[in-house]
């Protein structure tokens, strides 16, 4: 169990970090603006967005998608070598005995 337990936190974690990838070289590709002096406005925006734009939603959409897939064809590889191993591990006892 604990087995399964960690290839789910690593399959996790290698989404996020699929997904952090993506997100900084996005990021690196935006053009840096020339440093320029604001003025701090302390009050709120009234016009700030509530929600997520399409686009972003439609990425989010999309990176989920693709991190689904990767997840689903980790266990697949997962439980095919599994079979495997036990095969072998069987077959190994056979030959010893």
């Amino acid at each position: 169990m604990s087995r399964l337990l960690l290839a789910c936190v690593f399959s996790l974690l290698s989404v996020l970090g699929i997904a952090g990838v993506a997100s900084a070289q996005e990021a690196a590709n935006t053009p840096v603006a020339a440093a320029q002096q604001t003025t701090v406005n302390p009050a709120p925006d009234v016009n700030a967005p509530q929600a997520p734009s399409p686009e972003t939603r439609e990425e989010t959409k999309r990176k989920l998608t693709i991190g689904g897939i990767a997840v689903l064809l980790f266990v697949l590889v997962y439980y095919r070598n599994k079979k495997r191993w036990a095969k072998w591990r069987k077959e190994r006892a056979a030959k010893k005995g």
